[in-house]
């Protein structure tokens, strides 16, 4: 019994501890959100990025916080809609907010 002491303490901790983190994950993850953002300006990524880079900055027009980020989609028509209005639509999991979709 003692030799097989360390594997019945890590079968319990592993269920105790790592487990209930596992359900949360899977609960909360896929949560989709959007928000109504401007688009301020769009420049390219440096040198060290791919072409198809944009730097994008929005503005959110309640606090006036500007927000930035780097897109790799549409290039040509996110251009175009500098200083309109734009949706940000994205998914909240466990590392923050992921953005999936511009929409005008």
């Amino acid at each position: 019994m003692y030799p097989l002491s360390p594997l019945l303490i890590y079968g319990i901790l592993y269920i105790f501890i790592s487990d209930p983190i596992k359900l949360w994950a899977y609960y909360t993850q896929g949560d989709y959100w959007y928000k109504e953002y401007i688009l301020t300006d769009v420049q390219k990524c440096g040198t060290e990025y791919e072409d198809s880079c944009t730097h994008l900055y929005f503005k959110d027009p309640k606090t006036n916080k500007i927000y930035d980020f780097r897109w790799y989609d549409a290039k040509s028509t996110i251009m175009n809609n500098k200083n309109d209005y734009v949706y940000i639509v994205g998914e909240a999991n466990l590392f923050g907010y992921i953005v999936r979709d511009l929409e005008k």
